[in-house]
Order: structure tokens, then sequence, then C-alpha cells
């Protein structure tokens, strides 16, 4: 039975789906500019170039973001969980690729190694991985005045308390992110933070 790898949500199967669409020549391609550009924690294309991949592959400005974002998560959960180039054939079966496996099991198997790789590194290199020990939240009301009117601009102030292992681990450095959200800029991160729950319950 093939490991469950990847989430089984319509959000990802349907963008992920997208692949089947693209001609296999030019979507490998596609693949291997993703997984260098991953490993090196860059964005795989710049303005021009999406620009011109929407004619060559096809696809709407959203299907292509769509499809980046697949792919990229794709390709971090593989190197995750180190899977082989099989075992990652079989976890996108089961998402419903069909002409496009070819593609990513030929550039896994070519340069999965990098992203392992690079993946392995990452987590090494800093003393340890920050940790979120407490939130804490307020709504502050900013008002904004002139000599016609007065605005009344409501704020959600968010406190992320975290604990970041120093080296040898024995001790740790706490630090505190603050941010702050408009109306709009809250439900944006609220729908966001929705997804990856999406995500995270699909794979438990």
């Amino acid at each position: 039975m093939a490991e469950v790898l990847l989430p089984n949500s319509s959000s990802f199967t349907n963008s992920i789906q997208l692949a089947n669409r693209v001609p296999i020549n030019r979507f490998s391609l596609f693949l291997e500019r993703i997984i260098i550009k991953l490993a090196k924690e860059e964005k795989p294309f710049n303005e021009a170039e999406v620009s011109k991949l929407q004619q060559v592959l096809g696809l709407t400005a959203e299907e292509l973001e769509d499809l980046i974002d697949a792919c990229n998560f794709t390709f971090e959960q593989a190197a995750i969980h180190s899977v082989s180039a099989t075992n990652l054939v079989d976890s996108l079966k089961l998402s419903g690729l069909s002409s496009s496996l070819a593609a990513f099991q030929d550039i896994w198997t070519r340069s999965g190694h990098i992203l392992v790789t690079a993946f392995k590194e990452k987590s090494l290199s800093a003393p340890g991985n920050s940790q979120l020990v407490d939130v804490r939240w307020r709504v502050h009301v900013q008002v904004a005045s002139s000599n016609e009117r007065r605005q009344r601009e409501p704020m959600g102030i968010l406190q992320m308390n975290l604990s970041t292992p120093e080296k040898g681990y024995e001790t740790a450095v706490e630090k505190s992110l603050v941010l702050g959200f408009s109306h709009t800029e809250l439900f944006d991160f609220y729908e966001k933070l929705e997804q990856i729950q999406d995500q995270l319950d699909s794979l438990s």
C-alpha cells in the first residue's frame, strides 16, 4: 500500500491534476526549475517567465500559480519524508495524475537527492527550530483625525512568543513576534491557516 504522502483535499488534487494538461516535454523542464530553485529557497520563476509560461503551458494565471504551489508542496513532502521515486509516483496516482507521472519520477530520480540534502543542511545549520510557546492578542482602535471627520481604524494585534534553543540545546532564547492586521488582512490570514489545517488533517 502506498504511503500517504499528499493530502486528498479537493484544492490540492484539483491543482496537481493541472499537470495532466501540460505536454510532458515542457512539464519536465518546468519541474526541473521548481526543484532546483526550491533547494536554493528561491522563487522558481520571475514575472516575465510566469507570463510566458501561461502561454506555453496553456494555463491561466491562477491555474499556473496553483500548479506551482502544488508542485512545490509535493517536492517538499517528498524531501521531508525522503521517499523514493516509486513511492512519490504511487502517491501522485492517488491524487489523480496520469500522463505527468513519468516527469515526476524522472526529475525525482535525477534531482531528488539535491533537495533532500538541502533540507537536511537547512535543518542542521541552525542551533534549533523556533517553537511557539504562547499566543496573545488584542484589538487596537486607532483614531485618525482630520478637519472634516474622525475615522476609527480597528487593528488586530497578534503577539506570538517563540522559544529557540541555542547551540547545544541547553538553553533557549525567547522572542516575541508582534503582527498587526487590518480586518481584511486578518481574514486572509485566517483563510491561510484554514488551508494549512486542512492539509494537516488530511495527513494525520
